[in-house]
């Protein structure tokens, strides 16, 4: 009970420190949203396109699922990697690592806190899509939407952990973060459709975790029958997930690296 509580009192600090901060909220919440609108207007004329998985969509169905996920890897693999390395240089995961305090209860509040923001930009992004575009909504799919944003959360959160090791200071997690998703981004078929893409680079992007995000949310959206739930997407970022914590649990360190 102990330790719910204080992983909620981190949450919640987590939460004031972001709405705080017009550079995170701007980054979480308003670039993803300007993207699709600009996106979707650029492309309005398209019609359908070729969605990450071969399929024709529509191209609201397609930037919104895409840009949606690019945005989750964007908040939550930058915003871990920034905060858990500045909590680290600064001394404060030291003093945790000393006090009372369950030292998983500041992983878990940090976790809590992506999966909260996460999904408010998933709800953000598909109420833009929907009410402004009149993309169709339907509820199993949505449900599959949102248990990708969730996965999505720990297969970054986990990655961003594993990184924290060789991440020596804030401005370069600053730095890495953003630059990580943009590359993925474009060769995950985020910005435009795959079928423009290099067969290999095609190939090679999906094995890595943005990528069948990406699609399987752009699949669910665009889905006029079934649940929009792919196993392979649950398999990819699984296995992302169980490898990244594996490597953060013998790396992860309290101590700060540069002093």
């Amino acid at each position: 009970m102990r330790f719910i509580r204080l992983s909620l009192a981190q949450t919640v600090y987590h939460l004031r420190a972001f709405l705080r901060s017009t550079r995170t909220v701007v980054l979480g919440l308003v670039m993803p949203v300007g993207l699709l609108v600009v996106l979707s207007w650029v492309f309005a004329n398209q019609g359908e396109m070729t969605g990450i998985a071969g399929n024709q969509i529509s191209a609201i169905a397609f930037y919104t699922g895409s840009l949606t996920a690019c945005g989750l890897m964007l908040g939550t693999f930058t915003g871990v990697m920034v905060t858990s390395v500045s909590a680290r240089e600064a001394g404060w995961l030291k003093r945790f690592r000393g006090s009372p305090m369950p030292p998983g209860s500041y992983l878990a509040g940090q976790v809590l806190f992506n999966i909260l923001v996460s999904l408010l930009l998933t709800a953000v992004m598909i109420a833009v899509a929907s009410l402004a575009y009149g993309l169709p909504l339907r509820l199993v799919p949505l449900l599959a939407v949102l248990c990708y944003a969730l996965l999505g959360v720990f297969a970054f959160t986990a990655v961003a952990l594993a990184l924290t090791r060789v991440i020596t200071t804030p401005e370069m997690a600053s730095s890495l973060g953003p630059f990580a998703t943009i590359i993925l981004s474009f060769m995950s078929g985020v910005f435009f459709p795959p079928n423009l893409m290099p067969h290999w680079l095609v190939a090679f992007s999906n094995y890595l975790p943005l990528e069948p995000l990406a699609q399987s949310m752009q699949s669910a959206l665009a889905l006029q029958r079934g649940t929009g739930f792919e196993l392979r997407t649950f398999v990819v970022l699984g296995i992302w997930i169980v490898a990244s914590f594996a490597v953060a649990h013998r790396t992860f360190t309290w101590q700060p690296l540069r002093r």
